[in-house]
C-alpha cells in the first residue's frame, strides 16, 4: 500500500518552550505490527505533566523514539488502524490508547478482550496500564472521552478510596485545584455520597465557575481558607504538588486530618515525591496500580462494568460546563502543549486536536 507521510512533533528535553516538526517516514512493517492514523487528541493539565516529568522515573518522555536531545509527548486519543500485519487487528477497526504527538505510530499488539496490550520492547518500562488500547466505535461524546478518558479513573477511584480505606470515620473532604477536570470529576462521584461534605479550594479568579457547578458543599479561595470552618475526621485530596498549598491546608486541618491523597499536579513542581508534611503521611495515588487492585477486589468484569456506567454520566454532565474547541495541524498543537504548560487552559474548556 502507498504509505503517506507524516510528522512527529518533538520537544526538547531541556527546554520545553522549543519544539520542532520533522517528517514521520514510515517504514515497512514487521509480522507482528501495526500502523496506527493519529485521529484526535485531547490536551489538559496531564498532557503538561508527562512533558515536566518526561525525564522523571517515570520516562514519560521515553515511551516514543526521537532524536537525540528530544523527546514527544505523550497524548490520549483515539487512532484507526491503517495497515496490520497482525490477523486478529484489522484494517479500520478503532482504538483508544497512548498515543505520540504524531500523525502514525507503529504497535506490536497482543490481543485481549476488548481491545490489545502493545508489546513492543522499547515500551515494555511502561505500566500495562499506558500500552492497553481499547476497542473504539463513534460516539458523540467522543471529544469529551479523548480529554476525559484519561483523567476520570483517578476520580472514580480516588472517590472509592476516600468513602472507603481513608474516610471511613470522616466528615469533610477537602480538595485542591477544585477547577481542575480530575477534582471535578471526583466531586462528580463523592456528590452522590451521604454524610460527606466536599469542600473545593481554587484560584479566586476560579471560584465562581467551581461554585456554579453544584457538586462542591463549599467552595472558597486559597486566600479564604482560614475562614473555612471544618470540623471532625476530614481527608484531604491534594491537586497542586504545591508544598505551600499543602503545609496550609495542613496547619488549617490540625488534628481533623486523618488522612492525605495525592492525585494531581496542576502546580509545577520539580519532584514526584511527598514534602515532609508530618502526620498523616501523604498517600501517593498511582492509578494504574490503583485501579489494578480493585478490578482483582471486584472482578475485572464487575469493575469495568461500575466504571464504564460512572464514566458515561460524567461525561454527559460535562456538556452543562465544557466547551471543546477543536484545531488541526502540528502548530495547534504545539501552542496547546505551550497553555497547558503555562497553565492558561480555562477550566469550563478543553482542546481537541486532530493531525
Amino acid at each position: 500500500m502507498t504509505m503517506t507521510r507524516g510528522w512527529d512533533l518533538l520537544f526538547r528535553r531541556d527546554d520545553l518552550t522549543a519544539h520542532e516538526i520533522r517528517p514521520n517516514r514510515p517504514r515497512p512493517l514487521r509480522p507482528d505490527e501495526v500502523r496506527l492514523t493519529v485521529e484526535r487528541m485531547g490536551i489538559t493539565t496531564l498532557t503538561a505533566t508527562y512533558a515536566r516529568f518526561g525525564d522523571s522515573p517515570m520516562r514519560f518522555m521515553s515511551a516514543f523514539p526521537a532524536p537525540e536531545g528530544f523527546g514527544i509527548v505523550p497524548v490520549w486519543g483515539f487512532a484507526t488502524v491503517a495497515e496490520s500485519r497482525v490477523p486478529s487487528v484489522a484494517v479500520g477497526s478503532r482504538y483508544f490508547g497512548y498515543l505520540p504527538m504524531s500523525t502514525h505510530h507503529v504497535v506490536s499488539p497482543q490481543p485481549i478482550t476488548g481491545g490489545f496490550v502493545d508489546t513492543t520492547p522499547e515500551r515494555g518500562f511502561l505500566h500495562p496500564w499506558y500500552r492497553t488500547f481499547e476497542a473504539a466505535q463513534p460516539h458523540d461524546l467522543d471529544d469529551r472521552r479523548a480529554l476525559l478518558h484519561p483523567l476520570f479513573p483517578a476520580s472514580y477511584n480516588a472517590a472509592e478510596f476516600v468513602h472507603g480505606p481513608a474516610g471511613s470515620d470522616a466528615r469533610t473532604v477537602v480538595v485542591t485545584s477544585a477547577s481542575s477536570k480530575t477534582a471535578i470529576g471526583l466531586a462528580f462521584q463523592l456528590a452522590s455520597r451521604e454524610g460527606v461534605a466536599t469542600v473545593g479550594l481554587t484560584a479566586g479568579e476560579h471560584a465562581r465557575f467551581v461554585a456554579g457547578l453544584g457538586l462542591y458543599d463549599r467552595v472558597a479561595s486559597y486566600d479564604d481558607l482560614p475562614d473555612v470552618p471544618v470540623t471532625g475526621p476530614t481527608v484531604f485530596v491534594d491537586l497542586t504538588n504545591s508544598v505551600e498549598r499543602m503545609q496550609a491546608v495542613y496547619q488549617h486541618l490540625g488534628t481533623n486530618l486523618t488522612a492525605t491523597v495525592l492525585l494531581g499536579f496542576t502546580h509545577p513542581r520539580s519532584s514526584f515525591e511527598p514534602p515532609a508534611l508530618g502526620a498523616p503521611e501523604p498517600h501517593m495515588f498511582f492509578t494504574p496500580a490503583v485501579e489494578q487492585d480493585a478490578m482483582a477486589a471486584q472482578g475485572e468484569a464487575n469493575y469495568k462494568r461500575r466504571y464504564a456506567e460512572a464514566e458515561e454520566r460524567f461525561l454527559a454532565s460535562t456538556t452543562q460546563w465544557l466547551a471543546v474547541s477543536h484545531a488541526e495541524g502540528p502548530e495547534a498543537l504545539a501552542a496547546a502543549v505551550q497553555a497547558a504548560l503555562a497553565g492558561k487552559l480555562p477550566p469550563d474548556r478543553a482542546d481537541v486536536l486532530t493531525p
